[in-house]
């Protein structure tokens, strides 16, 4: 079977993602749950990586939605309010959400072929008179310095002379892709 094209792959990625987040109370649990049981089985590194890399933030909203949301007092969580507490675990878990599906994208596709298809996702912007490849050499060269600022070792920090990208080849993979997309993007919206 023929890889899917990267575009495919994070398109079905950000249709899982506001399929997931647009629900609300329990079905928005169980996504949560499920996105996050996906990554952590099949992400483990790039999860782990970015659930640190957010731990402050997830402690902010916790604290700024449990204990500063007025509501029913919790007995048991001093200051704390029952609206609160589920607003800031509705919160958490639409950011669960994001980090999950970002690990996922990130475990799937190598840095260049993630820049290739976001350069192909921004073929639109050109009807705007927006560069989609001045946009694709920043994300790249951003991604280069995360990369490098992560590495330890300094010849490992070389600077690409050249942006190679592969050419999109669309095939019936990435079909069925966007149907899927769009069949969670319809989803999302109708339900």
């Amino acid at each position: 079977m023929k890889r899917p094209n990267s575009a495919s792959l994070i398109l079905l990625g950000l249709a899982a993602l506001v399929a997931a987040s647009s629900r609300e109370g329990t079905t928005l649990f169980v996504a949560c749950f499920g996105l996050s049981l996906t990554a952590l089985i099949g992400a483990t590194s790039h999860l782990r990586l970015l659930l640190r890399r957010s731990r402050w933030l997830l402690l902010t909203m916790l604290v700024m939605f449990g204990w500063l949301t007025p509501g029913t007092p919790q007995p048991m969580i001093p200051g704390a309010s029952q609206e609160g507490l589920l607003l800031g675990a509705e919160s958490l878990a639409r950011l669960f959400i994001a980090l999950s599906a970002v690990a996922l994208i990130l475990k799937a596709l190598s840095p260049v072929e993630l820049v290739a298809g976001m350069r192909s996702l921004l073929a639109p912007m050109v009807l705007l008179g927006i560069s989609r490849d001045r946009i694709a050499v920043r994300l790249a060269l951003t991604l280069e310095a995360v990369e490098a600022a992560g590495s330890v070792d300094d010849a490992q920090r070389g600077v690409a002379a050249t942006l190679a990208l592969p050419a999109p080849v669309y095939g019936a993979v990435d079909i069925l892709l966007g149907v899927l997309a769009g069949g969670l993007l319809l989803g999302a919206w109708l339900i």
